[in-house]
C-alpha cells in the first residue's frame, strides 16, 4: 500500500500521512480501511496533521475517505 513515508505516483488522499486514493481504495476492498482511516482520525484528533500547509485544499481530508467509502459500497451493492 501506498501510505506513510513511501513515495508514490499516485493522487494523494492524506497529504499529511502520504496516503494514496489507491492504497485506502485497496485497504477497504481487503476489509482493512477501518485502520487505515482510524490512523488519520487518531492524528486528527491529537492535532498531529498539517492539513492547512500540505493540501492544496487547505482542509481535512477526512470528508475524502467518506465520498470513497460510499463510492465502493455502491460498486459492489447489487
Amino acid at each position: 500500500m501506498g501510505c506513510c513515508n513511501t513515495k508514490t505516483d499516485e493522487k494523494p488522499l492524506c497529504y499529511c500521512f502520504n496516503i494514496s486514493k489507491n492504497a485506502y481504495i485497496e485497504a477497504l476492498k481487503a476489509g482493512k480501511g477501518d485502520i487505515l482511516k482510524g490512523f488519520v482520525v487518531f492524528q486528527t484528533k491529537h492535532n498531529y496533521c498539517n492539513c492547512e500547509n500540505l493540501n492544496p485544499s487547505k482542509q481535512c481530508c477526512l470528508k475524502e475517505f467518506k465520498k470513497i467509502e460510499i463510492s465502493i459500497k455502491n460498486q459492489t451493492t447489487p
